[in-house]
């Protein structure tokens, strides 16, 4: 039997906020991550982007059956 999988989502915050869990985050393949995205007093979600696109001003991003590398990037204002 060979060993499950891995597969990589590079997640990143620019100042002013959080996103957790942040940088190289694994997850099995067919797995699910989510992140969850923290503005610091005074400011908020400027946008999200996965894989390139965006996904608007939230503050909760799941990876729902995970069979690639995916990024997941966040800007406040």
């Amino acid at each position: 039997r060979k060993p499950a999988t891995t597969y990589t989502i590079e997640a990143s915050a620019g100042a002013n906020g959080t996103i957790s869990p942040s940088g190289s985050v694994s997850v099995t393949s067919g797995g699910s991550q989510t992140f969850t995205i923290t503005a610091s007093t005074g400011y908020e979600v400027a946008g999200v982007v996965v894989d390139g696109g965006f996904k608007g001003r939230i503050t909760t991003y799941t990876f729902m059956d995970v069979t690639a590398n995916h990024t997941i990037s966040v800007t406040f204002e």
